[in-house]
């Protein structure tokens, strides 16, 4: 297993587990505070205490969920708790774009609209709502790990899903009416 290599001090596990999450935990750290410069910073740091106190370490069932909780303990310490409630949920490092035929073209535009009135929607829900989200669907974490990563019970976390895709639907159906009144309306 890989986290029990890094912990027996195997530079190669250390290097794959670093090549492995540091994009991911970039980019859920600038879902959560604004200031790029300060998650590199927390994120090499993160990292570099990773190395020095291995051996200290226990092992984690899931190294993924332990590095999202020990980053989300940093920023939480670097901005006494204060997250940006603005996320940007499209990393356009990981998608890259080639010019496709016409067809294509239409069809990419049109999956990014909906992507772009997704990202709208999710960032109009409240706070924890929206971080819950994120953390369900686009990190795949379970309720369980989100409540342990988040401080609140379990329950509270399908409380904060239940409610955060009722507004969803809220919005999606408003959109969809009022796109059918701006159709009707020409």
């Amino acid at each position: 297993m890989l986290w029990q290599r890094f912990r027996q001090g195997d530079e190669e596990a250390f290097t794959l587990l670093y090549q492995r999450y540091v994009r991911v935990l970039y980019s859920y750290g600038k879902k959560l505070i604004s200031d790029e410069a300060v998650i590199e910073d927390l994120v090499q740091d993160l990292f570099i205490d990773l190395w020095q106190s291995r051996t200290r370490l226990a092992d984690a069932e899931s190294p993924r969920f332990y590095l999202f909780r020990s980053l989300r303990r940093r920023i939480h310490r670097a901005g006494n708790g204060r997250f940006n409630e603005r996320w940007d949920l499209l990393d356009e490092d990981l998608h890259p774009i080639a010019l496709p035929k016409e067809s294509e073209i239409i069809e990419f535009e049109q999956t990014q609209k909906q992507k772009d009135d997704l990202d709208t929607w999710l960032k109009s829900l409240p706070g924890r709502q929206y971080e819950v989200m994120i953390l369900r669907f686009y990190n795949d974490f379970s309720y369980s790990q989100i409540s342990e990563l988040l401080t609140i019970n379990e329950q509270s976390v399908r409380n904060l899903v239940q409610r955060a895709v009722s507004k969803l639907r809220q919005l999606t159906i408003s959109a969809v009416i009022y796109g059918l009144f701006l159709f009707l309306l020409k």
